[in-house]
């Protein structure tokens, strides 16, 4: 039985069954040109930093991209991932680097904020300011104890 969908330069014996899905095995003129890659060249470079973990393991970790990372907030466990090794050795061997970076990004932000409220005169952020450190609030309540207490006087 032959089938009608089948185109008329395809020839009968070019299909093939995988699966009992039947597909057309084309022949090398139908592939597509392939782009041009350029030659690899490979080469060797000399890493510095910090020698994690041992024998297989063993992996050299430069601490100028941990703080770039660090500076990012990324979490222990995605930095740890990135340089293919535990949390837990990661978090060991720089976890004083990690939480400086850190810090020095919240302390551009913070500097960035009082620029944007003082220079800038941004009306948003000088609010939100007044209320982190000068307590100030929408709706004042009044916390002092300076009102008399009520008497209650019994009928003996």
């Amino acid at each position: 039985m032959e089938d009608n969908n089948t185109p008329e330069f395809v020839n009968i014996e070019q299909n093939v069954e995988i699966d009992g899905n039947t597909y057309l095995q084309l022949g090398e003129e139908y592939e597509t040109p392939k782009k041009y890659q350029p030659r690899r060249r490979y080469t060797e470079k000399t890493v510095r930093g910090v020698i994690v973990g041992r024998g297989e393991n063993r992996a050299i970790i430069p601490v100028e991209e941990v703080r770039k990372l660090a500076a990012l907030h990324c979490s222990y466990k995605d930095m740890a991932e990135f340089f293919g090794c535990h949390e837990n050795t990661f978090r060991d061997h720089f976890h004083s680097e990690v939480e400086r970076a850190r810090q020095k990004t919240k302390h551009r932000l913070l500097e960035a904020m009082i620029e944007n409220a003082i220079v800038k005169q941004n009306p948003t952020i000088q609010i939100w300011l007044s209320k982190q450190w000068l307590q100030f609030q929408d709706n004042p309540a009044n916390t002092d104890n300076n009102s008399v207490l009520p008497w209650l006087e019994s009928d003996e």
